[in-house]
């Protein structure tokens, strides 16, 4: 989403109009799920994608003869009867124009935006009637509590408190914005230097954590949002965690690599990952516990690190990382 977000706001800046493509209501197999979303500008697909296809192609097209308008439009369809997709499944497409120059949508893109930045729990509302209230343009965000950060006031608010997951009420289409997920790698080498990169592709916000300077390097790290030059012994002197972190434990050291892992895990993190041969690993554990760590927080520790795919570079090694990653984060 951060992406459509960014471009929404340089749109306004600049007068452009859109559409966005939300995939309101999924049912059975389709190409993606509900809360998708995708934009579309006068030259086609600008952001995004809700799957690519005809589906896809079918909302471009609509999304475009759209634009410069303010009527919002919802659409239901099975796949197969509509566009002879054999998948057989039904989706449900909202489509939002976005008025070039729009103050409403400059407003709410902006809130984003510090939302993303300071991982601050939200909510997207956008309007499924095509009439809209005089009020706004149909459009809002709202804080995890309903109220109203930007955007139209008629937007119910009241309906997302105590929501995890999209829904449509009163209305809206109210999707919970997917705030960034930091993981935070250990060690610049070769290994970490890929696992940055992989995991940035995938949605992940890096930061790259090493003692030595030469390796804690922005160009180096491709993709690190941050990069930190610290201690291994003391990462809270440069560096806090909390539960909502992935941590990926590559130093060049195993002294280092224990040092660090022990500090993690005085404390609740959302992931922790461990590069390590079978005696390192263990060796890890006797360590641990003999420093006090319960051996429930051990057996929580990905060790060794990365799903099995008999990785051997440090490019494959780091694809199996993020794919341990990636399949965590969509089942917490």
């Amino acid at each position: 989403m951060r992406k459509i977000v960014e471009h929404i706001a340089g749109a306004c800046r600049a007068g452009e109009p859109l559409v966005l493509v939300a995939v309101a209501e999924s049912k059975d197999s389709t190409p993606r799920k509900a809360g998708t979303l995708m934009l579309v500008s006068a030259d086609g697909l600008a952001c995004g994608t809700i799957g690519g296809g005809a589906l896809e192609a079918h909302g471009i097209a609509c999304a475009r003869r759209l634009l410069g308008g303010k009527a919002h439009r919802f659409e239901s369809m099975g796949l197969e009867e509509r566009l002879g997709m054999v998948c057989g499944g039904s989706a449900s497409l909202l489509y939002v124009p976005i008025c070039g120059g729009s103050a409403a949508w400059a407003k709410v893109a902006s809130e984003l935006l510090r939302c993303f930045e300071q991982r601050t729990p939200a909510y997207l509302a956008l309007s499924c009637c095509d009439e809209l209230p005089r009020s706004g343009e149909g459009v809002a965000l709202l804080d995890a509590d309903g109220a109203l950060l930007a955007g139209d006031g008629s937007a119910p608010g009241d309906r997302v408190r105590g929501q995890k997951r999209r829904c449509i009420a009163g209305g809206w289409l109210m999707l919970p914005v997917p705030l960034p997920v930091r993981a935070v790698v250990f060690g610049g080498g070769h290994v970490g230097s890929a696992t940055v990169s992989a995991l940035s592709r995938v949605g992940f916000s890096c930061t790259l954590f090493d003692c030595r300077p030469e390796f804690a390097n922005a160009g180096k790290s491709h993709g690190a949002q941050q990069v930190v030059v610290g201690d291994y012994s003391d990462i809270a002197a440069s560096l806090t965690l909390d539960e909502r972190d992935y941590v990926i434990i590559m130093t060049h050291s195993h002294r280092h690599d224990f040092a660090v892992l022990e500090q993690v895990l005085r404390q609740p993190l959302a992931y922790v990952g461990f590069m390590g041969s079978r005696r390192k690993i263990a060796t890890a554990r006797e360590r641990m516990l003999e420093a006090g760590i319960p051996e429930s927080a051990l057996d929580a520790v990905h060790m060794p690190i990365g799903l099995d795919i008999k990785a051997e570079t440090p490019e494959e090694i780091a694809v199996s990382i993020a794919a341990e990653c990636i399949l965590h984060r969509a089942t917490r």
